[in-house]
């Protein structure tokens, strides 16, 4: 029965609210499982160990190998792939430039600096720094040659010479430079080993310099997304090596890096962004199916796909009025010896 209801949901047969109903309800189930808050501490054990991040090419095909086209169509004008910010009125485009803006102040980005975007998305924050703050010096690190050859276009586009966009795995950071900044938007819930990672990021900062993150996360459990049965769906197509971090998770890894603030963002904001993103899916229909025959065997079911994955992400963050699923914000400095 569920591969049934699953295969006319993909071919577009299961309205919005239905859908919308299925996601509260395997969300909720999700969170009332047995002895899912001991399950916290085998995941604090296993981010101590192996690979920085597990299932990168799989991360790459899921979402970023996708045509940049597709994203053109559905994100907002700065193509930010992650929560942006609202208030009542603003539209999508707005609430991305009112996030990057956020981050900009409580990481303290000044012109003159040397900065590291890792897991650069299609380069949002990094084009928009570099354009605001021409004296600095912005390397965007990402695993997908898609987005690194969009940013590398768009700043020669733009005219701007203080980009340096990179292909490189993270699990084999590389670089010959140390950072006054370093930024990372909801890349963390990608990784496998925060405690590899963190100390590589440590390495990475000059003595007084500073480690800003963006996660989304839950207020107290902590899970993997692995595909068990059918209903792994999401896990399946979207988020294969993922985890739901805590809100507390960074506190459980101190070794090399102190935090010195934390912010958490509303979950209304995701649910929102979601939302704009499916609207544009909608209202760009036509576009998207064209770009998807000429990438996906199966373009509908693909359609549908992100239908539901918008959709599911609309209703999971918008869960306890945004209280239970949301973003929040770490501001980290070097730990003193």
């Amino acid at each position: 029965m569920t591969k049934i209801i699953l295969h006319l949901t993909e071919k577009g047969f299961v309205p919005d609210f239905l859908i919308k109903k299925a996601a509260l309800y395997l969300s909720k189930r999700r969170l009332a499982e047995p002895g899912i808050g001991k399950n916290k501490e085998k995941v604090i054990k296993l981010l101590s160990d192996g690979d920085v991040a597990e299932k990168t090419v799989d991360a790459n095909e899921q979402h970023y190998e996708v045509p940049p086209e597709f994203f053109k169509k559905v994100l907002g004008k700065r193509l930010k792939y992650s929560c942006s910010l609202f208030n009542d009125r603003v539209s999508l485009d707005e609430a991305e430039v009112k996030m990057l803006d956020l981050y900009i102040d409580r990481a303290g980005i000044k012109n003159g600096q040397e900065i590291l975007d890792l897991g650069c998305g299609w380069g949002s924050f990094s084009l928009y720094v570099a354009a605001k703050f021409p004296e600095s010096k912005i390397t965007s690190l990402s695993n997908s040659i898609d987005q690194i050859n969009f940013i590398n276009n768009q700043a020669e586009t733009r005219n701007l010479k203080n980009i340096n966009a990179l292909k490189m795995d993270v699990n084999e950071l590389t670089l010959n430079k140390k950072f006054d900044r370093i930024l990372s938007i909801e890349m963390f819930e990608h990784l496998r080993n925060y405690q590899s990672i963190l100390a590589s990021l440590s390495n990475l900062l000059l003595e007084d310099g500073k480690l800003f993150i963006h996660i989304f996360c839950n207020k107290e459990v902590a899970y993997f997304y692995e595909v068990k049965n059918d209903l792994d769906w999401m896990t399946k197509y979207f988020f294969l090596g993922g985890i739901m971090p805590s809100r507390d998770i960074f506190s459980y890894f101190n070794e090399n890096l102190t935090l010195i603030n934390q912010w958490d963002v509303n979950g209304n904001h995701y649910s929102r962004t979601s939302r704009g993103w499916l609207e544009n899916l909608y209202r760009n229909k036509k576009e998207i199916m064209d770009i998807f025959r000429d990438h996906y065997d199966e373009p509908i079911i693909w359609f549908n796909r992100w239908r539901v994955f918008f959709l599911t992400c609309e209703v999971f963050f918008g869960m306890n009025k945004g209280n239970e699923f949301f973003v929040s914000h770490y501001l980290f400095e070097k730990a003193k010896s």
